[in-house]
């Protein structure tokens, strides 16, 4: 392993929950030998990438390692970011792709990226539609807490062109399950016979989230093909989404890391029977 190598695992060690460590806690971590971590902290010390707390001696990040990261963020659009995820699933499926965000409680379409398929549902760049009825518009709504969904919304919605008709308890049951799930399927919602799935992706600091989506003919090829979408996309989601520090995908990963409450394993039938007959002769007795 390279200094350098090592030096990126140092910083690596460095997060929300542990801002300062000791040289022992930074050897412990990697598995290295306390002089060697010693050694490299020191020079990342002279080189601005870390800096030392006065009293304890525990390290932190320098301003060298916040000035880069300040200056890659910079750098890093989270709209670049998305098109370059929706520029290879249209080329996958060959679906139409689209780009949105809201505005207050409709979502307007950013950009869209036409595929090969024959049969496409195409609303260009620049047009309005209530998010409630759209994959992408749904995605950003699980956004929102459910006091801001029932502030923003009447109590019974309509989109008149799928005949669609939703009542604000349907909605905030439909975006529970979207926030578990990480991806939002709409069927029809939009137009009749299409359908579309969409993720959404947000900035750690608070810049408004965007929301991606493939758009889909509900036929037969596209059912077959449905588990593939939703893998697809959620991938691409994620990927952006943790590039990004995205805290919604960030905590969808731990969720998924958590593991299983184990289930408790009831004794066979004929143990339970003879346990209730012992019982029941001891009360008796």
């Amino acid at each position: 392993m390279t200094s350098l190598g090592t030096g990126m695992d140092i910083l690596g060690c460095f997060s929300a929950d542990s801002p300062e460590l000791r040289v022992t806690e930074v050897a412990r971590r990697l598995d290295l030998p306390k002089s060697t971590v010693t050694r490299l902290c020191k020079e990342m010390l002279q080189a601005g990438l870390l800096d030392q707390h006065p009293d304890s001696r525990a390290y932190r990040p320098g301003p060298m390692a916040f000035r880069l990261g300040a200056l890659y963020q910079r750098h890093l659009r989270l709209l670049d970011l998305v098109e370059d995820q929706v520029r290879g699933l249209v080329e996958r499926f060959g679906l139409t792709g689209y780009i949105g965000a809201l505005d207050h409680t409709d979502v307007v379409v950013l950009r869209v990226r036409q595929g090969w398929y024959p049969v496409r549902m195409v609303f260009d760049a620049g047009y309005r539609l209530p998010a409630f009825c759209t994959a992408i518009g749904r995605a950003l709504l699980a956004r929102w807490d459910d006091g801001a969904l029932v502030a923003g919304h009447p109590p019974v919605m309509r989109h008149a062109p799928a005949g669609l008709t939703l009542t604000i308890e349907e909605l905030l049951r439909d975006l529970a399950q979207v926030r578990a799930a990480g991806w939002v399927e709409a069927a029809s919602f939009t137009l009749p016979g299409f359908g579309a799935i969409g993720v959404s992706v947000g900035m750690s600091d608070g810049e408004p989230p965007l929301a991606f989506s493939l758009s889909f003919p509900i036929s037969e090829p596209f059912r077959a093909r449905r588990h593939e979408l939703v893998e697809a996309l959620v991938a691409a989601g994620r990927d952006v989404g943790l590039r990004v520090g995205d805290p919604c995908w960030i905590d969808h990963e731990q969720r998924l890391a958590r593991p299983a409450p184990a289930r408790r394993r009831l004794p066979p039938a004929r143990s339970r029977t003879r346990r209730a007959r012992m019982a029941r002769r001891t009360k008796e007795a």
